[in-house]
């Protein structure tokens, strides 16, 4: 049900009237007002500049709401209307029967009246606010057609002309950091594990080279050795009960040195001996190859 606005301050209400009417209707869903109030727009200039001075009061008798306009900002006069509303629906189911003190300060010496005062403040202020936000909420998803076409097209211009940049959002991660943010993730993957792949045949192969080289180096060297020492490196075939070259020759010589003179051959032949056997074992530790009963022994 409607509710009656009278307005003898002549107040210019405006755009304030509508909302007098969508806030007054959100109040009766959510509270279910048997009777309408009456909204009266009053003016008391002896009122206005007083700090606490009166804002309006809402009659039980005559349903009535009384709002003090002089001066106030619309979304004020709003504000007053919730909480008297709250009074009205507190009229409606009896709880506005309260004996006892209702002169000034009423609110500190009346328990009964501070209560219905408290849940005026609270809910007044509550309810307006849902009102509030629902209101711009439909705000914000009303376009009209032209709002939307005039809107399209300076998007349109802008982008044209360079002032408006749109960044597209890749579809895909870069996983291997190369640029490319069209490529799939799973190509990205792929694509990285093979440079690694590489990376690790690059490493190893010059691990490789570098151990080559290394032997290469020693094979030289140790051939070197044998050109110092005049040496050249044989094959000599051992049969089965033989010695080598090098230690009958060492045999042969030391029988003949044993048939001289004992006496003279202990002196002078002992340091010589020692050193023809090592020449010996020496030939035998160069020798690159020495086979016995067909089987290679070094």
């Amino acid at each position: 049900m409607p509710c009656n606005i009278k307005n003898p301050a002549n107040y210019q209400l405006g755009d304030l009237e509508s909302h007098v009417h969508g806030m007054y209707d959100h109040f009766e869903s959510k509270y279910g007002f048997k009777k309408a109030p009456t909204m009266v727009f009053d003016s008391d200039p002896g009122n206005q500049p007083k700090v606490l001075g009166k804002t309006a009061y809402y009659d039980p008798q005559s349903l009535e709401i009384h709002i003090y306009v002089d001066g106030r900002h619309p979304k004020d006069v709003l504000r007053s209307i919730a909480h008297e509303l709250i009074h009205h629906h507190q009229n409606m189911e009896g709880r506005l029967d309260t004996s006892g003190y209702s002169g000034p300060g009423y609110y500190l010496e009346n328990d009964s009246l501070k209560e219905v005062e408290h849940e005026a403040m609270l809910d007044g202020n509550a309810t307006m606010r849902e009102y509030e936000d629902t209101v711009k909420y439909k705000e914000k998803d009303k376009m009209s057609l032209k709002e939307w076409k005039n809107n399209e097209l300076n998007r349109q211009l802008l982008k044209k002309f360079g002032i408006l940049k749109e960044n597209k959002k890749p579809d895909f991660l870069d996983l291997d950091k190369d640029g490319d943010k069209d490529e799939s993730m799973a190509d990205a993957a792929n694509a990285s594990k093979g440079e690694d792949k590489e990376d690790l045949e690059e490493s190893t192969s010059g691990r490789h080279s570098d151990a080559d080289r290394r032997q290469g180096k020693d094979r030289e060297y140790a051939d070197r050795l044998r050109e110092a020492d005049g040496e050249e490196e044989e094959e000599e075939v051992v049969e089965e009960g033989e010695l080598p070259d090098a230690l009958k020759k060492y045999q042969n010589k030391n029988k003949k040195d044993s048939e001289s003179d004992d006496d003279d051959s202990d002196k002078k032949d002992e340091e010589p001996k020692q050193q023809s056997l090592q020449e010996a074992i020496r030939k035998i530790a160069r020798a690159k190859k020495v086979f016995l009963n067909g089987k290679r022994i070094k």
